[in-house]
């Protein structure tokens, strides 16, 4: 039997870059020589990274091809990444042949969500079901749709954007340049910018959530406020969309207490058909991204 492919998985998000060596098989995969950096401020800079990061990789074992998986919103057909609100200047940037062109190797691009998907209905949880949300609660709000086993990527590959629901009329403002964002509510940055302004000191997200579950204040407080926002979201997907399950990762959701005061509520307040929608979160953690990257 001929060995796997060694593929180069980036993960790229709003505060974090990472990547790794990844092998993919029929019914298993492998992740190695995981690396993470912080993700830099500024388009070129974000690029420049990426290329030092993937010649490092080269320099030390080699791959075959390239996978990216991105916090934004990929044209379909150009494989332009028309806009990653959390990523700053990141707005029409051919990213797969600027680094395919770099590094003369094969380049395949998709939103971080999608690939997030790909990943768990191969090797996942959710592999016998057929109507399917993908949610990822980081630095801000991604999600995913599948159908029949198919992604449902809407007209203009942008199906899924439930960050970007308005939930607060007149709310805050938000990176994507509207007001009253899902995100902006229950993202990373939101639960920190939320800490921020009470203490005066800044504190990420996973701390604030990890501080939660041992009873903290202002932490617990934040977190509960949050997961009323987040029942919010997930009442609006389960009765429009009506899928059988919602799997969900992130950094933010890694907080126990948020998951289930949320799911109390929008078992509350779910149409009635909609309450049978199980949630659920992933068992693949951050290693979903990168293998979706690596499916591509």
């Amino acid at each position: 039997m001929p060995p796997k492919a060694k593929i180069l998985a980036f993960d790229v998000g709003g505060t974090k870059i990472a990547s790794a060596i990844v092998e993919v098989g029929a019914k298993s995969y492998k992740v190695y020589d995981y690396q993470r950096t912080a993700t830099p401020v500024g388009k070129d800079n974000v690029i420049n990274k990426i290329i030092e990061i993937a010649i490092n990789y080269e320099e030390n074992g080699g791959f075959k091809r390239i996978g990216m998986a991105i916090a934004g919103q990929i044209d379909e057909k150009s494989d332009v990444v028309k806009n990653a609100p959390n990523i700053a200047g990141f707005t029409n940037v051919n990213l797969k042949k600027i680094v395919g062109n770099k590094l003369g190797k094969y380049v395949e691009i998709d939103n971080d969500v999608k690939c997030f998907a790909l990943a768990e209905n191969k090797y996942g949880q959710t592999k016998k079901y057929k109507h399917v949300v993908y949610l990822t609660i980081g630095t801000g709000i991604g999600g995913a749709i599948e159908i029949d086993d198919k992604l449902y990527r809407g007209a203009n590959n942008t199906a899924g954007e439930f960050g970007h629901m308005i939930i607060v009329s007149g709310g805050e403002e938000c990176s994507c340049g509207n007001v009253g964002c899902w995100e902006k509510y229950v993202g990373g940055k939101a639960l920190e910018q939320r800490y921020y302004n009470l203490t005066g000191v800044r504190k990420e997200a996973k701390d604030i959530a990890f501080d939660s579950e041992k009873n903290v204040e202002p932490d617990q407080e934040i977190i509960k406020q949050a997961s009323l926002y987040l029942a919010t979201g997930l009442i609006n997907i389960v009765n429009t969309i009506n899928p059988e399950i919602i799997v969900i990762g992130g950094s933010v959701i890694k907080s126990e207490e948020m998951l289930k005061l949320a799911i109390e509520e929008m078992k509350c307040k779910s149409l009635t058909s909609a309450k049978k929608t199980k949630i659920a979160t992933t068992n693949m953690q951050d290693e979903a991204f990168l293998v979706g990257a690596a499916l591509l």
